[in-house]
């Protein structure tokens, strides 16, 4: 449509360019001055609007069913574009779930492995304890056995050596037949 106008413009500047001519002379426009260029005028007019006319409104016609077209792609682009964001959105939305879900789970699982550590080390804790008391009570008993066999040994050294001081040889006699008499009878106390 502008184009047509400014065609239509165009068209009319060129036929008052005689008439701008006329005036910078000054003198008064003569009937016949302004005729021709009015035939002129019209004569384009008639033969634009024969020729040229269907043509512009045949191409803005066209140009209009591009647009329209361009206009109803743009529309659809639009839906599919809104459409996906609503899935883009809904998608964003169940992984924020997915994720505090997992979150939970996380923690609940983090927190049953910590109870489960800490009673494995309790277990743990009781069973050194556990043992470290009977190896304990286990060195204890053969320290009291190794002192009482030395203790013993160092006895019997020292009664050794005390019976050696003070046993007569009339004594290491006396001994030895009653413990043969001992032996004859079966009384060995």
């Amino acid at each position: 449509m502008k184009r047509a106008a400014r065609i239509v413009t165009v068209a009319g500047l060129v036929s008052l360019t005689g008439v701008a001519l006329a005036a910078e002379e000054h003198a008064a426009p003569a009937l016949s001055t302004l005729f021709l260029p009015l035939i002129n005028f019209a004569t384009f007019v008639a033969l634009f609007g024969y020729f040229a006319w269907p043509v512009i409104v045949s191409a803005l016609a066209d140009r209009r069913r591009l647009v329209e077209k361009d206009i109803a792609e743009a529309d659809r682009v639009h839906r599919d574009a809104s459409a996906l964001l609503d899935e883009i959105r809904a998608r964003r939305d169940r992984l924020a779930e997915d994720a505090e879900r997992l979150m939970r789970q996380i923690r609940s699982e983090a927190e049953h492995d910590r109870q489960r550590v800490v009673e494995e080390a309790r277990r743990g804790a009781e069973r050194i304890r556990t043992d470290a008391r009977l190896v304990t009570e286990q060195e204890a008993a053969r320290a009291a056995k190794r002192i009482r066999e030395e203790l013993a040994d160092q006895v019997v050294d020292r009664v050794v050596a005390v019976l050696r001081e003070r046993l007569t040889p009339t004594d290491a006699e006396r001994f030895v037949r009653e413990f043969a008499t001992a032996v004859e009878k079966g009384d060995l106390r």
